[in-house]
């Protein structure tokens, strides 16, 4: 049976997510501190960048393994100051609360952490021996071999779900320009 909610099919497109979040801060991030000036060297140097982490060997298990983590730190740190709201503090005022010094230590120290374990949890390497030809063979063990891109998106549910969206779609257009009225004046 076709589900909507099925989100396992969701991993086969991990490293178009990775891409599309580390383009997105490195662009941020260029354009908060406006280094170059222009906003094409600025989308040039992070489409550069993204590629260095995305494409080498290990960029998208780590940054998959972190994003739990940063989650739940920006979840927190968003309550945080939900807390304070509600206890009357002003917005502004809360990094004269903290020290501004203090805020930034609240929030390096734990992506510092979680930079730490997540590089732990990275797919662990064993030596396997060829029988045949006797050559050293370096296994991966802990990692699981991604689907094509091809095979998600002609999986069945995903392919409901398009025809799903598609047929809303189209019923939410015809009765927004009233094309589908039948018998109309």
């Amino acid at each position: 049976m076709a589900t909507i909610l099925d989100l396992g099919l969701l991993k086969g497109f991990v490293d178009i997510f990775v891409w599309i979040l580390v383009f997105l801060i490195v662009y941020g991030i260029l354009e908060v501190t406006n280094i170059f000036k222009n906003k094409g060297l600025h989308a040039l140097f992070a489409f550069t960048i993204t590629a260095v982490i995305v494409l080498t060997g290990g960029g998208t298990n780590i940054i998959t393994a972190m994003a739990p983590w940063v989650v739940v730190l920006a979840a927190l740190i968003f309550f945080i100051f939900v807390l304070a709201n509600f206890a009357g503090a002003d917005m502004n005022d809360l990094p004269s609360i903290f020290g501004k010094k203090a805020v930034i230590w609240i929030v390096a120290i734990p992506l510092v952490i979680i930079l730490i374990i997540s590089w732990t949890q990275t797919p662990q390497q064993k030596t396997v021996v060829d029988a045949e030809t006797g050559q050293v063979i370096v296994v991966e063990t802990a990692q699981q071999q991604p689907r094509g891109y091809i095979a998600v998106l002609t999986d069945p549910k995903i392919l409901g779900l398009v025809l799903i969206l598609a047929i809303g779609s189209m019923t939410i257009a015809l009765m927004a320009s009233g094309g589908g009225a039948v018998g109309g004046h």
